[in-house]
Formats: C-alpha cells, structure tokens, sequence
C-alpha cells in the first residue's frame, strides 16, 4: 500500500507558531498533486499573513493600529477580512450578554460598522476606546487558512488537511488527536480526537490577559471549545471562561461544545 503523500511547514505568526498539514492518499512525491499542495500550503500562509497585516494591535499601520490611535469622531475604512471579524465579534458579544467585549473594557458601545459605496467604515465614538481583536482574529486566520488549501485542492481525491496556531485548530478529511498541556506534571496528555471541525483552548489565570468588558475569568483553567469554524470557538472561550461554566446558551446556537479544564492547585 503506497504511503499518503505528508506535507507539513511551520512558520512564525499571529504571535505563535502556525503549522499546515496535507495528505494525500495514494499520491507520491514529486507528482503533480504534491506541486499542487505545496501551491496550498504557501496559499495558507498568505491568508494567515493578510489576517495578521490587517488586525495586529501591535501594528500602526494595521486597521486596528489606526483605529486605536485616531482620535474621537474619526472613521477608518477597513479591509474586508476586518469587517468579518468586526461583525462577528459584535453578533457574539451581544448574544453572549455583552461577555465578549473585543474593546477590553475602554467602551463595547463606542465603536460601529458601516458599509458605504461597496467598503466598510469603522467609526470611532470617543478616543478612549481601543480594539483588539487578538481573541476573534486569530480563529479567522485558522479559517482563512483553511479554506485557501480547501479551494487550491478542490477536486483532489483522498485529501485531508489541517491549520493549528497555537491551539486553534481546524481539521478535515482526517481523525487528529489533540493532546493537553499538563500544568501540574509538565508536558501533555491525550485528551480527545478531532475529524473534520476546529477546536480551540486557551488559558486563563495568573499572568494571561483575561480581562474583558471589566471582568476576571472566574477561575484559574484551560477553557476548550469545539465547533464548525474557528472563529466561534476561538471566541467562545472568552465567554466560556468569564461565564464560568459550559452551559452559557450562546453555544447551542454556533453548535459548539465547551470543556473547563481546571489547573491543579490554582
């Protein structure tokens, strides 16, 4: 039986490590599928890098960079990638009852979205408010990905691939298992297996950057969430962690699934 033609690359970005998988089954090196998956893979990291270029706080010239240094009153167009993830962070921050607040705290009402003449315009209210969109934007990055290799190797037989940033993960066409950090012994142990979804963990207590909309999350914990896209779950575990438990009804409604891990001894 041939061995599933294996491409994997990781690079630096969104502030961790970004690593791209493909397979291809009953494929070889050097055939023109493996022209067409390397093609995928650089397509991934593209996506990733525009996301990035677009929404970095740390960026003056990103969006996000512009926003936050312009003064009261001031509108920004915006690029497409910024408004999706500007729009997503406003549906789930008011659904979850105002949880997910992407302006931590400095004014969740002081900032809108318009559309106007084919572009999008974001509006600052008052020179306080500042955006990050740091736990929204590196979810979408994980999609954008994802999609790009999708749409490069539509058509292709036995082909599976996945994106993971530094625990947000998406996945398709293959069973990946996912492994937890362990806080108490080091390392990792297994935990669950993910086929053709996304996944993301994040961790918040002592020195992590919890502090949404004025509040603390409740406890010291890894917060996982499951769901279709990256970007809901990357999201979900905000409200996840400040809700304090795994039955906040905003779940149900992005098909999600949700998982405290408490670290021991915290």
């Amino acid at each position: 039986m041939t061995s599933p033609l294996l491409l994997r690359r990781a690079r630096p970005a969104l502030g961790t490590l970004v690593e791209v998988g493909i397979s291809i089954r009953g494929k070889q090196a050097g055939s023109s599928p493996d022209v067409r998956a390397k093609a995928a893979l650089e397509a991934a990291f593209a996506a990733v890098a525009t996301v990035e270029h677009a929404m970095s706080a740390f960026d003056p010239a990103s969006d996000i960079g512009q926003f936050n240094a312009a003064p009261a009153c001031t509108s920004i167009r915006v690029a497409r990638e910024t408004a999706i993830v500007l729009r997503v962070a406003h549906t789930l921050g008011r659904r979850s009852g105002g949880l997910l607040d992407v302006t931590l705290g400095t004014g969740a009402g002081a900032w809108s979205l318009s559309q106007r003449g084919g572009q999008s315009f974001l509006q600052k209210g008052t020179a306080e408010v500042r955006l990050d969109l740091g736990g929204v934007a590196k979810g979408h990055a994980v999609d954008r990905a994802f999609d790009a290799i999708g749409a490069r190797l539509d058509g292709e037989r036995g082909v599976a691939w996945w994106v993971n940033a530094g625990g947000d993960l998406r996945v398709a066409g293959l069973e990946l298992p996912v492994q937890l950090r362990d806080e108490r012994d080091g390392g990792a142990r297994p935990w669950i297996v993910l086929r053709d979804g996304a996944l993301a963990t994040s961790y918040f207590g002592p020195g992590a950057r919890v502090v949404l909309a004025g509040r603390r999350s409740r406890r010291v914990c890894h917060v996982s969430v499951a769901s279709p896209r990256c970007i809901w779950s990357d999201a979900l575990t905000k409200v996840v962690a400040l809700h304090g438990g795994t039955d906040h009804p905003v779940l149900m409604r992005y098909g999600a699934s949700a998982w405290l891990h408490p670290v021991p001894g915290a």
